[in-house]
C-alpha cells in the first residue's frame, strides 16, 4: 500500500504543468504586482502615465510618454472590475520571459480574454505585449484592426469593438442563394430545351410507305 501511494503522488506531481511549476512563488508575486499596476492603469485609461514605466521599451516603441499620457497607447482599453488580477495562467515559460492569458470581465457581463507576454529587465518584471484573444458577451466581434492604439481611442463608446451589421450577416446569404437559384433555373432550362427536341423528333412525319399491289391472277 505504501508503494501504491508513493506511486499515485509521483503520477499526480509529473501530470502537473511543467510550466506552472516552473514560474517561482517570488516571479508570481511580482508578477501579480506589475499586472495589477498595469490594468488599473492602462488597460482601464486611468491615470495612463502611471503604466509607461510598467513595460519594455519593446512595448512602447514609437510612442512618446507624452502621447503614453495622452491615451494614445498599444492597449486595448477595457472597463475591468476589481483591482487585482492574480487569475491569469501560463501559456509558456522562457528563462525571463513568460507567456500568460488572463480574463476580464466588466460590470456589464462582457469579458474578454487577454493574451499577453512578461519579461525580466534589469531585476523587474514588466509587460512586452498585451492584446485581446478573444470576446465574451455583448454580440460583439472582435478583430486585429478593432485593437490597434489608434483605434481604441479614450475607450468610449463600445471601446472599438465592431458589430456586425445585419446587412453584412445578410449579404452571404443572398450571394449563396442566387447562386442556387441560378443553377436550378439553368438546369430548367436544359430539361425544357431536351423534352422540345424530342417531341419534334417524335412527331416528324413518317416517310410514305409504298404499297405494291399483287398481280391479278
Amino acid at each position: 500500500m505504501r508503494v501504491f501511494g508513493v506511486t499515485a503522488v509521483l503520477a499526480l506531481v509529473l501530470a502537473a504543468p511543467a510550466t506552472a511549476a516552473r514560474v517561482s512563488p517570488a516571479d508570481r508575486t511580482a508578477i501579480n504586482q506589475t499586472l495589477d499596476a498595469f490594468v488599473n492603469s492602462a488597460i482601464k485609461r486611468k491615470n495612463v502615465g502611471a503604466s509607461y514605466d510598467l513595460v519594455t521599451p519593446n512595448m512602447r516603441y514609437g510612442v512618446t510618454r507624452a502621447d503614453w499620457n495622452t491615451g494614445d497607447l498599444p492597449v486595448y482599453p477595457f472597463p475591468a472590475q476589481g483591482k487585482t488580477f492574480h487569475n491569469w495562467t501560463v501559456d509558456f515559460v522562457k528563462p525571463n520571459h513568460i507567456g500568460i492569458e488572463l480574463m476580464l470581465s466588466s460590470s456589464k457581463g462582457d469579458s474578454i480574454q487577454f493574451f499577453g507576454e512578461v519579461k525580466k529587465l534589469h531585476g523587474r518584471w514588466l509587460v512586452d505585449s498585451f492584446s485581446p484573444s478573444a470576446t465574451f458577451g455583448g454580440g460583439a466581434v472582435a478583430g486585429p484592426h478593432d485593437y490597434a492604439a489608434g483605434a481604441s481611442g479614450g475607450g468610449g463608446g463600445n471601446g472599438g469593438i465592431t458589430q456586425i451589421g445585419s446587412d453584412w450577416i445578410a449579404l452571404p446569404v443572398i450571394l449563396l442563394a442566387g447562386g442556387v437559384l441560378f443553377l436550378f433555373g439553368w438546369l430548367v432550362y436544359v430539361f425544357l430545351r431536351n423534352r422540345r427536341r424530342v417531341k419534334k423528333a417524335a412527331i416528324r412525319p413518317l416517310e410514305p410507305m409504298v404499297v405494291r399491289k399483287r398481280d391479278s391472277a
